[in-house]
């Protein structure tokens, strides 16, 4: 007679800290979500995803890159950035995705948010809101260089026309802009149920730690 096989053993269960988290970390991003689902702008939204998405943001700036002069400073200091970090943020991201495989929240299934581009299945951290906040950190780094780039006629013309050529509040400015866009697009990734909030806040601290790592590397390339 045979010895029978038991059955089949189930996973360890979580240590009751990190489920307590976990279901802490779905309640609110479900919460985010269904009260916002009336009220935000479906165009936005997916506008907001698009233009975070790496197959429309990495030949946007690649395309930049080529048509700005060498003699720019914005060159090297903000569109090299810009172009390094999209490949460094591609290849981290995944690998942490891979490894974590954490899956997108269940009621994901069923939004009425249909993704704009296909998404893979796997949640943390979001690709989205590390993308936004390497950018908006890339263009705080580079302010001085945005400074320098402002004596180009037409963006001197603009910018005495609407800042009564204060280069300083100008510049200001558009950094603000930029992290208003980026923090934008981070709630937008709950609201959509595309993400739990610790996928989003994991996501931008791993933007900005690539912007400053991929700044320091370049300047120890001389590249900067």
């Amino acid at each position: 007679m045979g010895q029978g096989h038991g059955p089949p053993k189930s996973p360890p269960a979580a240590p009751p800290l990190f489920r307590r988290i976990h279901d802490l970390d779905n309640a609110v991003s479900f919460f985010i979500h269904t009260l916002t689902r009336p009220i935000a702008p479906k165009p936005l939204l997916r506008f907001l995803e698009l233009l975070a998405d790496f197959r429309f943001f990495f030949p946007v700036s690649l395309a930049l890159f080529l048509a700005v002069p060498s003699s720019s400073p914005l060159r090297s200091h903000l569109l090299l950035p810009l172009l390094l970090c999209s490949l460094l943020d591609l290849l981290f991201i995944a690998l942490i995705k891979f490894l974590v495989r954490r899956s997108r929240p269940s009621y994901a299934n069923h939004s009425q948010y249909n993704a704009v581009v296909p998404v893979d299945n796997f949640s943390f951290p979001s690709g989205h809101s590390s993308r936004v906040c390497f950018v908006a950190s890339i263009f705080s780094l580079s302010r001085p260089s945005l400074l320098a780039d402002l004596h180009h006629p037409r963006v001197a013309f603009l910018v005495h026309r609407w800042f009564g050529g204060d280069q300083a509040l100008a510049v200001d400015i558009l950094i603000a802009a930029v992290w208003a866009w980026a923090v934008t697009t981070v709630i937008s990734r709950v609201a959509l149920g595309r993400h739990y909030v610790i996928d989003v806040f994991f996501g931008a601290c791993f933007g900005v730690l690539e912007a400053l790592f991929s700044f320091r590397l370049l300047e120890l390339r001389g590249l900067l």
